[in-house]
């Protein structure tokens, strides 16, 4: 049998070494750590790691899981992660840390007590424990320092851990509501939120709009960027308009228009118009604090039919997961609209998940957009069905991996 696809509740000591033959064969596999080799990698060591332990050692570890993310979001807030990174790779105890952060060196060591926050932070390799109660910067401390990411882990942190409190008691009192119809049904971030929605939430609260955005803005760092997934320059420019008023791009409620402002930072010789749509409030701060180099802006609500006519493509990023199917119905109708048959694209940069053994990322977006917001990753299969009520079609899905958001290049049904 191949251990696999073996379930892993099966799985004994007497697989273990087969699984550290696969772990071997992934690594020789993996030569530059990206594309789906690299997964498979990962995977293989996941494997490993659930063949190595006892089923009751795997709940153990699962059980405190959580308690790690606990311990990061303290040191973030504590500003120890960032004492530390300001060593730049030189020692410093907790003592030190302590005087920097004004927390009592206890919580963080002292002399020969044990770390309470660093052991866990430590444990995860966020930073090295390099002697007793003494610690260094490593290459996560800087990538967890920067605004996004640490933006991203109080995003995810704060918003997450209060809906987790509170989940048991919503599931009992409204049952889950994975799309709520009307206002006597909640979602899970509604009810932790005494009914205010994901959206709202963020108008009323800029310190978590400003995480979110933040974490929107990198986090796909170290990955492909959208138009090397799908080589739009290739694929789609040699063929588009070239008169002065065609529209290359629209980049649809593309927030701070980062993803369109890069791709003409990477082809910027390339013809055709680059359009940043959003909503008013939005496109105004976008304006008036960080205007997109060589983009355009338009206030664009895509609940409303699309005004650009005939652009070569249609951009949505990350916006589909966000919406039920009615919705994304409604709005990507309304672009499809506005395409021009046999030369339009409409482009949507999200999950497009395995319908077996989908990956641990994918399955977490799903889980945090049914939790947050009432949204949904896809599957092929839910895609399709989706966009052939707006009638569109696929003409291919791009991607070199699995386990992150993929291109979904979809034309008007022939």
């Amino acid at each position: 049998m191949d251990n696999s696809r073996k379930p892993v509740s099966t799985m004994g000591n007497d697989d273990v070494e087969k699984a550290i033959e696969d772990v071997r064969k992934a690594a020789e596999a993996d030569t530059n750590r990206s594309g789906q080799a690299h997964v498979d990698f990962l995977e293989a060591i996941r494997r490993l790691n659930l063949a190595a332990e006892t089923p009751a050692e795997t709940l153990m570890r699962m059980r405190f899981e959580p308690l790690q993310s606990a311990a990061i979001r303290m040191a973030l807030e504590a500003e120890i992660l960032a004492g530390i990174e300001e060593k730049k790779g030189e020692k410093i105890t907790a003592d030190d840390l302590a005087k920097g952060t004004g927390y009592d060196a206890l919580l963080i060591g002292n002399g020969v007590t044990a770390t309470r926050i660093m052991r866990l932070v430590t444990f995860v390799g966020v930073c090295d424990e390099v002697g007793e109660n003494t610690y260094a910067a490593n290459e996560m401390t800087h990538l967890i320092n920067s605004p996004g990411l640490s933006g991203g882990e109080k995003h995810h942190f704060d918003l997450f851990f209060p809906i987790g409190a509170r989940l048991v008691e919503y599931m009992h009192k409204t049952k889950v509501h994975q799309f709520p119809k009307d206002s006597s049904e909640q979602s899970p971030f509604q009810f932790a939120h005494n009914g205010m929605g994901f959206f709202e939430f963020f108008d009323k609260t800029p310190d978590h709009r400003k995480y979110f955005d933040d974490y929107m803005a990198i986090r796909r760092v170290g990955l492909a960027t959208w138009f090397e997934t799908f080589p739009m320059a290739k694929v789609l420019c040699p063929h588009a308009k070239k008169d002065a008023d065609s529209v290359l791009l629209v980049d649809v409620g593309g927030n701070w228009g980062h993803e369109a402002a890069a791709f003409h930072e990477a082809h910027p010789d390339v013809p055709g118009r680059l359009i940043l749509q959003d909503l008013p409030s939005m496109i105004e701060k976008v304006e008036k604090e960080a205007p997109p180099g060589g983009v355009e802006c338009m206030a664009y609500d895509f609940f409303t039919p699309q005004p650009v006519k005939g652009a070569r493509a249609y951009y949505f990023r990350n916006i589909c997961h966000d919406w039920q199917d009615s919705a994304c119905e409604n709005f990507l109708t309304n672009t499809a609209r506005s395409m021009e048959k046999g030369y339009s694209r409409l482009l949507i940069d999200d999950y497009v998940l395995p319908d077996t053994r989908a990956p641990l990322r994918g399955s977490s977006m799903d889980f945090l957009m049914m939790m947050f917001c009432s949204g949904i990753e896809r599957t092929r299969h839910q895609w399709e069905t989706l966009l052939g009520k707006c009638g569109l079609e696929i003409v291919k899905v791009w991607g070199t991996r699995n386990d992150y958001e993929q291109i979904i290049e979809t034309k008007l049904k022939e």
